[in-house]
């Protein structure tokens, strides 16, 4: 599957036929009942997660550590913190120590 999502987020001339392979997975899982629907749910959950290195928000959150490595932030701007406060507020859950 990893093969399949990087395949996708390259968009080379095997974009299309990774992406149709991975429905098709996906599909099969699926029809297999609650065990083939509880793996859907975990290869989705994944994928999420390998797409993330590709997004808007990698490349904020990069630059924002970057910028944190190389002392240029103030205390509150730290990425943990800032994060960690982001999080708080829209789940209530605490993220400290967890980062």
């Amino acid at each position: 599957m990893a093969s399949d999502i990087a395949s996708i987020l390259k968009g080379d001339a095997y974009s299309a036929e990774a992406l149709a392979h991975l429905f098709i997975i996906l599909r099969e899982a699926i029809a297999g009942g609650l065990e083939g629907i509880n793996r859907t749910r975990e290869t989705l959950a994944a994928a999420v997660e390998l797409t993330f290195t590709h997004s808007r928000a990698h490349a904020a959150a990069l630059r924002l550590y970057l910028l944190s490595q190389e002392g240029q932030l103030k205390a509150e701007d730290e990425p943990v913190r800032l994060i960690g406060a982001a999080i708080e507020r829209n789940t209530g859950v605490t993220s400290a120590g967890k980062m």
